[in-house]
């Protein structure tokens, strides 16, 4: 039985990489949304069943989700929104509103990058303490 399935998996995913070879753009398009939108209610369903099985042990994992949020949130919040010149907008296509999204963005890698190095920083210095 499992290498039954795990026959259909691969032959699932040759027939997905095939049509995103040689199909056109809108079957592309269709098959990459299909795709998205399979994984996000899986994860959403694995998600919600380790909640309920599972709830102090991913309590950390809650908090870690809660703190990006808020942190997105605030990063959003304090965005400029007239810092780019409007030409470019036009050049584009877009409008200012998204300004404000995309600074958010950027200030929430900016900042994921910066706690990253500072625990590496941290575990390393550790580790050799320890030693």
């Amino acid at each position: 039985m499992k290498a039954l399935k795990s026959i259909i998996l691969i032959a699932v995913l040759i027939l997905l990489s095939l049509i995103l070879i040689l199909g056109n753009e809108d079957v592309k398009l269709y098959v990459a949304y299909a795709v998205l939108a399979v994984s996000v209610i899986t994860t959403a369903m694995f998600t919600f069943f380790n909640l309920a099985v599972n709830f102090k042990q991913s309590l950390q994992g809650i908090l870690g989700a809660g703190a990006l949020a808020g942190l997105i949130i605030i990063f959003y919040f304090i965005s400029p929104i007239s810092d780019v010149n409007a030409n470019l907008w036009e050049k584009t296509g877009t409008g200012q509103g998204w300004s404000a999204i995309i600074g958010a963005g950027l200030y929430t890698i900016y900042a994921l990058m910066a706690i990253f190095v500072l625990l590496l920083v941290f575990f390393g210095v550790r580790n050799l303490i320890k030693k």
